[in-house]
């Protein structure tokens, strides 16, 4: 919206607008408003961050000199810190985006904000003297310049940082001289690995206010619930609700859930249900996405400094929660909608996650089992696309593979919804009934392919072994595992393939007969995806081939070949 005609609105239709629009543009909406101090205090403080992360030092400034003290806080907790130590470089630039923005600000800041913080960033920068009898020397101060306000206390500091600094303690000397003496008396005899850790006590509180629990506790949302544990969850009404249970936001919590649903997930056909319900329901499940969100969040620490990281943040207990809530109910609206008004949404996010968990020990059973725990050797082995369904099964928070992801290259993304789910559960199935069938054939297979399959010539894979079965087969009328010589290999190019034009088939009849022969009837319709792949890989790579000519083995992917570690090592 253009300045004109944002100037033109009621101070309630600017509101509505600002808080509608997304952060990159509220910047400049803030300027023209006809209140800036009541819009920007509209804000939650993790809102106004987001706001002014990616302004520069004036624009910043600009924005929060009239911001409120919890949200100064805020914004410092973040901003000085990284992870459990507070970053000196920070804090200067900290001091210096208040002083830019309003002097009484800085003060106010430095005046309530916990003594052990302001002490540790102080320290961070600067030395002080306190000579009793003779006047420092040069020797004591350094090369650093130095000033003092009172001829009491000498304050050394490094050129880069004297003008903010000097100008921070001016406004302590000449408003609190209390403040002023406490914080350099600090900086002479505080411990500082003892100042520092107390700091990072005050600062996980006010966190905590937030919901932004330390990393640790925020990790017990990934702790899986069986369904007896799931039953026993205390809920929100009637019998087994916890005492004084509630959502422990300090003020409200942020709107940016309803800024960033990417994904039209099962939750947000269930929500749709309450838009008939009072106020006080749909608020109360908006506090719970919310604090849900930031614990997700604080799981690596609390970090704002990625706004594309908070967006992950977020969708991923809308996901967790739809998926759980999906599951639960079996995709009946109806029952989803009682569900959400008797359980806390973190049990529902829990039971998500306990559903993923059992999809990850179903694929470290065979990762367990058939390859000693080697997942290097084990994901070498599988083919695209189970190469990459299975490296996301074996993350700690197992991912679903997406072909259609582009921004990331592993192409894996949160789980969302049960088709999710079940396609994951189909492949990790019919790759643990593959290992099932290649063992029973030939038991002392996967002793020779774990030592065969960390060779760093090794092209061995799952396709190449599966299609040797099948030319096997074709040659013999057997099913064997043993590679395959040149000779074999020409006769396969003769006999089973069919077609009179330059790219030909595999024999379809030959194809039936083999999976008759090597599958059950059951085996047949959970297997036939991962054939059609391997066929398709064989006909892609032979079906043009002359068996006249002779065979290259560095360029052979879909069949075990004997004379591939020759060739190697010509």
């Amino acid at each position: 919206m253009d300045q004109e005609t944002f100037e033109r609105l009621s101070q309630e239709e600017q509101e509505r607008v600002f808080h509608q629009t997304p952060f990159r543009e509220r910047g400049e909406l803030l300027v023209y408003s006809h209140n800036p101090a009541r819009l920007t205090q509209s804000l939650t403080q993790e809102e106004l961050y987001l706001l002014t992360r990616e302004m520069d030092l004036e624009e910043r400034s600009e924005v929060l000199r009239y911001a409120s003290l919890p949200q100064l806080f805020f914004i410092s907790d973040i901003d000085c810190w990284k992870k459990d130590r507070l970053r000196p470089q920070g804090f200067r630039e900290w001091l210096e985006t208040l002083l830019e923005a309003d002097e009484e600000r800085l003060l106010a800041w430095l005046v309530e904000m916990d003594y052990e913080t302001v002490v540790t960033g102080f320290k961070g920068l600067i030395r002080v003297l306190k000579p009793e009898w003779e006047y420092p020397s040069d020797e004591l101060l350094g090369d650093q310049p130095t000033f003092t306000l009172d001829e009491r206390y000498f304050i050394s500091v490094k050129e880069e940082n004297l003008e903010t600094v000097r100008r921070s303690i001016e406004i302590l000397f000449e408003n609190t001289r209390g403040r002023y003496a406490a914080i350099l008396e600090g900086i002479l005899g505080e411990m500082d690995y003892e100042l520092e850790e107390e700091a990072f006590q005050k600062r996980a509180i006010r966190l905590a206010e937030r919901g932004f629990p330390d990393p640790e506790t925020a990790r017990h949302i990934y702790s899986p619930l069986t369904r007896e544990e799931f039953e026993r969850f205390p809920r929100k009404a009637g019998k087994g609700q916890e005492p004084g249970r509630e959502i422990p936001f300090d003020g409200k919590p942020p709107r940016y859930l309803t800024l960033w649903s990417g994904d039209r997930l099962f939750l947000d056909e269930v929500l749709l249900l309450f838009r008939e319900e009072p106020h006080e329901i749909r608020e109360g499940l908006e506090e719970e996405l919310a604090w849900l969100s930031n614990k997700v969040i604080a799981c690596e620490g609390v970090d704002f400094a990625s706004e594309e990281r908070v967006r992950r943040g977020i969708e991923r207990a809308r996901r967790f929660v739809s998926l759980g809530l999906e599951s639960l109910s079996r995709r009946d609206l109806s029952r989803a909608r009682q569900m959400m008004k008797e359980r806390w949404l973190e049990a529902i996010f829990r039971w998500g996650v306990s559903e993923l968990f059992s999809l990850r020990d179903s694929a470290c059973e065979v990762l367990d089992h058939y390859w000693k725990g080697d997942q290097k050797i084990f994901l070498d082995f599988l083919n695209d696309p189970y190469e990459g369904i299975f490296r996301g099964l074996l993350e700690w928070i197992p991912e679903c593979f997406d072909p259609e992801v582009r921004e990331d290259p592993g192409r894996l993304r949160d789980f969302k919804d049960l088709r999710d789910l079940e396609r994951a559960r189909s492949t990790a199935l019919q790759i643990r009934r593959i290992h099932e069938v290649l063992e029973a054939t030939s038991p002392e297979l996967f002793h020779r392919l774990n030592i065969e399959v960390r060779r760093d010539d090794s092209e061995m894979s799952l396709f190449s072994l599966l299609g040797s079965t099948f030319v096997h087969f074709v040659l013999k009328g057997q099913v064997s595992t043993v590679p395959l010589a040149e000779r074999e290999v020409r006769r396969f190019l003769e006999q089973g393939f069919e077609g009179d034009g330059p790219q030909k088939v595999l024999s379809p009849t030959e194809k039936e007969k083999f999976l008759n022969r090597l599958l059950s009837d059951k085996d047949q319709e959970l297997l036939r995806p991962l054939w059609a792949l391997v066929f398709q890989r064989l006909e892609e790579e032979w079906g043009g081939s002359d068996p006249s000519r002779g065979i290259d083995p560095r360029f052979a992917t879909s069949l075990y070949l004997a004379l591939r570690r020759k060739a190697a090592q010509v």
